[in-house]
């Protein structure tokens, strides 16, 4: 008879272990890449957002015409899911195609906080014109057409009105941004600010 030992083939604890250990590392490394990425994305939307406002102040200046924020608002969510740029002309505000919508990006939340007191409309808009229509039965129909009015406008003089503070912020994310005017640079200045969630 062989006095051979069969033994029994697989892997020890400390392998085990080991590979555990590894793969841990790594998940670490890529939880905090994604991290790093999502900041990047919200930080690079924050920024895109500011230079469309200081674009639509650009504007109102270069063209000597006030130039107004538009939001298209969900109705189900209430949240803004674009915004336009709007001119004020011939007594009313009209959308423009210039500069381009600003679409917020997933899970992005745009508020507009008033610091004044003044309830005072942005501009005085005349009562829309009624447009007439005669039929057969000499019927006059009128319809009226919808007014549009803006959250913020930009002056041609390089301010804006109301004084206002824009604020973006994203869910389950901790910075908020905050837009508000520079007096001293006519410019939309952005802050970052730590929000515990």
């Amino acid at each position: 008879m062989s006095s051979k030992h069969d033994y029994q083939r697989g892997y020890t604890l400390i392998e085990i272990m080991v590979v555990i250990a590894v793969l841990a590392l790594i998940a670490t490394v890529a939880v905090g890449s994604i991290n790093q990425t999502l900041n990047r994305r919200y930080s690079s939307e924050a920024e895109q957002f500011s230079i469309w406002l200081n674009q639509m102040s650009d504007m109102a200046v270069m063209q000597g015409a006030a130039f107004g924020v538009v939001g298209e608002v969900n109705k189900k969510t209430k949240k803004i899911t674009q915004l336009n740029a709007a001119i004020y002309y011939r007594n009313k505000w009209v959308k423009v195609s210039f500069p381009e919508p600003y679409v917020p990006g997933e899970g992005a939340t745009i508020s507009w906080v008033d610091d004044t007191a003044e309830s005072e409309p942005l501009f005085f808009q005349q009562q829309p014109e009624t447009e007439t229509s005669n039929n057969d039965s000499e019927l006059s129909l009128s319809k009226e057409k919808k007014l549009i009015t803006p959250f913020i406008a930009f002056l041609p003089d390089g301010y804006i009105e109301p004084k206002l503070n824009v604020i973006l912020r994203y869910e389950n994310y901790k910075i908020i941004y905050n837009y508000s005017w520079d007096i001293e640079n006519l410019r939309i200045r952005m802050d970052k600010k730590n929000e515990m969630l």
